[in-house]
């Protein structure tokens, strides 16, 4: 299953021109982006729930009070695909922390075939976490997010205010996922001085030689 839908996804990035830049589309959209409780690991089906622009603005203010970090991708974006599983690694990592991840798909939405894939690749991901679908016209989209392409992450803090805007879109200042990171971690610190403090005390007390 794997292989199918990462060589699907190859395929796909491939057939596009290079670069992860929009390209028109009309209107649609499939489900839930909330796992059922009730689901194992191995059981869930990621779901891909549409939002117009303005319910993803109302889906971002209700999360406010944690750190919210969106990841912006499509499935013909290749580094999008190359780059989700540490963003699925992330938010494994701070779960409990007060950090919530959600991922927010640029596919064309009357794109039946790309949609099918995209939740295809969430569920071999196991992103668990809300995944949404960008229900826009694509171009409009990415305008109205403020984005020339993708791969790109935000990063808000708990008060709601966009505070990392990490993108692609100047070719000599290309963001790593260490800087989404970095980022999680300066916002974590602000939140909470004492912890990076009390990390690196904990280090030093392991690192001592004997």
């Amino acid at each position: 299953m794997r292989e199918r839908v990462a060589v699907a996804l190859l395929a796909l990035c491939l057939t596009v021109a290079i670069g992860c830049a929009p390209t028109p589309a009309p209107s649609g959209g499939p489900g839930s982006a909330t796992p059922p409780e009730s689901s194992t690991p191995d059981e869930w089906q990621a779901r891909l729930a549409p939002v117009t622009f303005d319910a993803w603005v109302d889906e971002l203010s209700a999360l406010k009070g944690q750190i919210v970090v969106v990841d912006m991708w499509a499935t013909w974006c290749l580094p999008c695909i190359e780059r989700f599983p540490h963003m699925v690694e992330l938010a494994n990592e701070y779960r409990g922390r007060g950090v919530t991840f959600v991922s927010l798909c640029l596919d064309d939405r009357d794109d039946e075939a790309a949609l099918s894939l995209a939740e295809s690749f969430l569920t071999e991901q196991q992103a668990t976490f809300p995944n949404f679908l960008m229900d826009e016209v694509v171009t409009r989209a990415f305008e109205k997010l403020g984005l020339l392409g993708i791969p790109a992450v935000f990063i808000y803090e708990p008060a709601g205010d966009l505070r990392y805007r990490l993108t692609g879109d100047d070719p000599n200042n290309q963001f790593t996922d260490a800087d989404v990171e970095k980022a999680i971690e300066e916002l974590l610190e602000e939140i909470d001085p004492g912890i990076p403090a009390m990390r690196a005390w904990v280090s030093r007390d392991v690192d001592t030689s004997v």
